[in-house]
């Protein structure tokens, strides 16, 4: 009630009610003393002079100080009605007066009779009395001033009644002593309002401070709370109980640690209040309704004890903190761990300093991902990624780490091996996994996976202590597995790294080839069964290098690919492959094979233009050759290419035809000119009829759609006969000749049935030619003979 009167009455009559309150607080007390000293009074002089007075005196003050306890005991503090307050003012300051005045006169009678040692009683007992009042009415000065004036005036009464005169000495000790009590209730009236300004400043400031708290609370996602010393719930606000999931009333003297999940931070926040030890942005969790709620909470520890605080409801953001943690450290598709999870992981299992058991790093791609993505979609090749890592990891212990570094590249960390021979076993069951059909909706597709193998035994001296080592060597392991036919996997062994040091070496010297004119032509005849002779020439590159000697392409044109400088070399090729095929005098074909990057390069045109305008050679002679898989890429743009460089008057040949994808579907979308049929079709086809279909059905698909077909690869008579009878266009290959260069493509040796002279001894060789019998073994399986001479 007191803020309520504080808040009603004003300052001024808030202190007026404050020092009626104070001394309610001690009246009864005051006037029993009163009363005991009356009586005590009497008793002395009990049977004396004045009975009579003495008792009418006794019964003066006995009733004073009935009336100032029933007073005090219909006191009503808590009102907050000002005029009730005034009058009981009014009745105690009254019945204050009449007790110092019944004082005055008892001890002014009393001293009048009193003899010897009554005077001495008499005179403790008005030092006694004086000093009850003095603290009975500290909260009164005013009525404490009236009992000190009336007992100054009977001081100087009793001293004139002694000495029959006003004695100088006498009345100046009394007078003395009624200054300093005067003094002393005049510093404690100054020092008890300005206590009760310094309380009021404060309720006011606490008022305000609670006003601000309760808006903050209502405004902000925050709530206060406060435990007792006993660390439970007290004055628990409704943001609270709502954020608890409870009534705040039920959680009244709760204890606060009852509320949180079982854990180390429970354990934590149960110290600290045990302890009573302030504390700052504590995260702890709870459960509300079935579901985890996460609080961060501060606290500090106040002087009476009790400990009070702010908590906060930081759910979703932790949420957010451990989604976007999640994401920094697994692949958003598959849900595995990716390249940064697995790095650290890595390094930390190979950084320490005790393992049980080996490990392995197992590397692995999917066999023609790129093909499939292109062909049916990125959404059909993001599920077949996702059943992917799905199978690797049902492949593998729950140990064991599995995550997808980029693209269709995976990598599973195996630990706890016993042996080397684990990681194999582990490696061939995802291969088998791998192998089996995938349904994604309603599509069925079919993939493998190439893998390889690097190990970490640490009883071995030598091994790969190194993240970046250790995947190095599991990626030229995977190289290795790839170059065996893919779909299995291959060990890391030393020599790998050898190689791939060449590899290196290589790219890096094939950078100065082209400026250094380290590359020449070769060629390879293309024979016409109709006709019997040869019609063109498919052009070959090869690297004359002086540090490796001659480099076939398929050492250098992969390298060449993956760096750029196919482009580069390509242009190089077009333009030595033209100019060469202008000078020959039976006006041949000159086929010219062209690399993906070349048909994505915008000098592909303007190149072929200038050669053509330069050396004045008819297009038609240029055969371009690509391969289907090249189609698959940006198809719509390089079938625009191709019709360009169609409408330019240059041939089209599909090259490889059958070892790609959709191949009916591009000799739909562009009329090429020439099929050629890959070699692994005629290899064996005097044998398997599986071949012999294919061939069949690609020569009369052709025949069909007006294209020529060749036939790649033929190294045996019989190969020839089979395909003449089929009706073939024509063919290439070791039967007709192995590639030649400039200065043999000129020096007068055939490339049809005539040619077989060129296995005879020198001296009995013709005028068409004086070549190097060093060179005959080039052009046959053997130097005594011709295979064509019993085909012819």
């Amino acid at each position: 009630m007191g803020g309520r009167q504080a808040a009603l009455f004003g300052r001024a009559d808030y202190l007026m009610v404050r020092r009626l309150q104070d001394y309610a607080d001690r009246g009864q007390l005051a006037a029993a003393t009163s009363a005991f000293g009356a009586f005590i009074t009497c008793v002395i002089r009990l049977g004396g002079q004045g009975v009579l007075i003495q008792f009418a005196w006794l019964g003066f003050m006995l009733a004073i100080s009935l009336a100032r306890v029933e007073l005090i005991r219909r006191f009503v503090p808590e009102s907050i009605d000002l005029a009730y307050f005034q009058k009981q003012r009014r009745y105690v300051f009254a019945l204050g007066v009449a007790d110092s005045i019944g004082w005055g006169v008892g001890i002014a009678m009393f001293a009048t009779f009193a003899q010897d040692a009554e005077l001495y009683l008499l005179s403790v007992l008005v030092a006694g009395v004086i000093t009850a009042s003095m603290i009975y009415y500290r909260a009164l000065p005013r009525i404490c001033a009236v009992f000190v004036g009336a007992m100054t005036i009977t001081g100087y009464g009793i001293s004139y009644a002694t000495f029959g005169r006003v004695e100088i000495v006498s009345f100046a000790l009394i007078t003395a002593l009624a200054m300093i009590l005067f003094r002393g209730i005049y510093d404690d009236a100054k020092l008890y309002k300005r206590k009760f300004e310094g309380e009021a400043e404060l309720a006011e400031s606490a008022e305000t401070i609670q006003l601000l708290l309760h808006d903050y609370e209502a405004q902000s996602a925050d709530w206060l709370w406060q435990v007792d010393k006993g660390a439970c719930l007290v004055a628990v606000c409704d943001r609270f109980g709502e954020a608890a999931g409870c009534e705040s009333w039920n959680l009244e003297g709760r204890e606060m640690v009852s509320l949180f999940d079982h854990g180390p931070q429970r354990e934590l926040l149960a110290h600290r209040l045990l302890v009573r030890q302030p504390f700052r942005d504590l995260t702890i969790s709870l459960t509300v309704d079935g579901e985890t709620r996460w609080w961060t909470m501060s606290a500090n520890v106040w002087d009476d004890g009790t400990m009070h605080g702010v908590a906060r409801d930081t759910t979703d953001t932790r949420q957010a903190v451990e989604r976007v943690n999640f994401m920094a450290h697994h692949d958003m598709l598959t849900g595995i761990a990716n390249r940064f999870l697995f790095g650290e992981t890595l390094a930390e299992v190979l950084a320490r300093k005790q393992n049980a058991g080996g490990l392995a790093l197992l590397y692995l791609d999917l066999d023609h991902f790129k093909q499939i993505n292109d062909t049916f979609g990125h959404s059909t090749g993001d599920r077949l990624l996702t059943e992917a890592s799905k199978r690797i990891s049902g492949a593998v212990k729950s140990h064991d780490l599995v995550a997808r570094l980029g693209g269709d590249e995976f990598a599973v960390l195996l630990t706890r091996l016993s042996d080397q021979e684990t990681a194999k076993v582990v490696a061939q069951r995802i291969v088998e996994e791998m192998e089996k059909p995938f349904v994604l909706g309603d599509q069925k597709l079919s993939t493998s996976t190439s893998i390889g193998i690097a190990h970490v035994d640490r009883s071995m001296e030598g091994t790969a202590r190194s993240p970046d080592t250790l995947l190095r060597q599991a990626d030229l392991a995977l190289y290795a597995a790839k170059a065996l036919g893919r779909g299995t996997f291959a060990e890391f062994e030393p020599w790998l790294e050898e190689r791939d040091r060449e590899r290196a070496q290589l790219e890096a010297d094939l950078k100065t080839a082209i400026q250094n004119d380290e590359f020449t032509l070769h060629y390879q005849p293309l024979y016409d069964i109709a006709q019997r002779k040869t019609v063109g020439f498919e052009t070959l590159v090869r690297w004359q290098s002086p540090i490796w000697g001659v480099v076939m392409p398929g050492e250098f044109i992969p390298l060449a690919e993956d760096s750029g400088l196919i482009v580069s070399l390509g242009e190089w090729i077009i333009r030595n492959a033209i100019e060469e095929a202008a000078s020959w005098e039976e006006k041949e074909t000159v086929a010219i094979n062209l690399s993906p990057l070349q048909m994505r390069s915008p000098r592909l045109i303007p190149t072929l233009a200038e050669a053509i305008r330069k050396t004045g050679i008819d297009p038609a002679r240029i055969e371009l050759e690509i391969t289907e898989n090249m189609l698959m890429h940006d198809s719509e743009r390089n079938v625009a290419m191709l019709h360009e460089l169609r409408d330019m008057g240059m041939r089209i040949s599909l090259d490889d035809f059958g070892t790609g994808y959709s191949s009916l579907n591009y000799l739909r979308s562009f009329p090429f000119d020439k099929i050629k049929i890959d070699k692994c079709f005629v290899e064996d086809i005097e044998d398997r009829e599986d071949c012999q279909a294919i061939v069949r059905a690609v020569m009369h698909l052709a025949g069909a759609l007006g294209m020529s077909t060749v036939a790649e690869g033929v190294e045996r008579k019989s190969q020839l006969e089979w395909l003449r009878a089929e009706g073939i266009t024509q063919i290439q290959g070791y039967l007709i000749s192995y590639p030649v260069n400039a200065e043999e493509l000129s020096d007068g040796r055939p490339f049809n049935e005539d040619r077989a002279q060129w296995f005879k001894p020198p001296e009995l060789r013709g005028k068409s030619g004086d070549g190097d019998g060093e060179a005959a073994p080039r052009f046959g399986k053997a130097a005594g003979g011709d295979p064509l001479e019993d085909a012819a």
